[in-house]
């Protein structure tokens, strides 16, 4: 697998948290051209916040992952999955969980205006599977979570 190979480079060479860094640049770059081909696979130029969660579920679940709505509201959206997408990778490298957060606060930002993910739970950190919550009001309460801020005006 390319990121297995490229994590485990990186850190060999430039360390976990250099590497850190540049799988962040990496999940956005990746971010914007998956958006991109939903778009196009919709025949639209902005997802709505349902298009937008079915896209990341079925994201995930191209990539291996098992990803399912555990609430749905038009202030907050929280996933969970059951199996990790890039497999044993995540427990030896949890900074491609990264990845997964830029991948969705790209993709939220830009339907929604703004969407902050927090890594609640997740089986890089040893849980039995992830939590993934995506507040979408700015001012809701943040418990560490990366905030993501669209381009446009949602």
């Amino acid at each position: 697998m390319i990121f297995r190979a490229l994590s485990d480079t990186l850190e060999e060479t430039v360390g976990s948290r250099e590497a850190s860094g540049f799988i962040n640049l990496v999940g956005l770059a990746i971010s914007e051209e998956i958006e991109a081909e939903y778009l196009r696979a919709a025949g639209t130029s902005r997802l709505d916040l349902r298009g937008t969660v079915d896209a990341l579920i079925d994201l995930k679940r191209r990539m291996g992952g098992d990803f399912y709505v555990i609430e749905e509201t038009e202030r907050r959206v929280v996933l969970g999955n059951r199996r990790c997408p890039f497999g044993d990778l995540a427990v030896r490298s949890p900074a491609m969980c990264i990845v997964t957060s830029h991948v969705f606060g790209h993709m939220v930002a830009e339907s929604q205006g703004y969407g902050r993910v927090t890594l609640a739970d997740t089986i890089a950190r040893g849980a039995n599977g992830c939590r993934i919550v995506i507040d979408l009001d700015p001012d809701a309460p943040d418990d560490g979570g990366q905030p993501y801020f669209g381009k446009a005006d949602a």
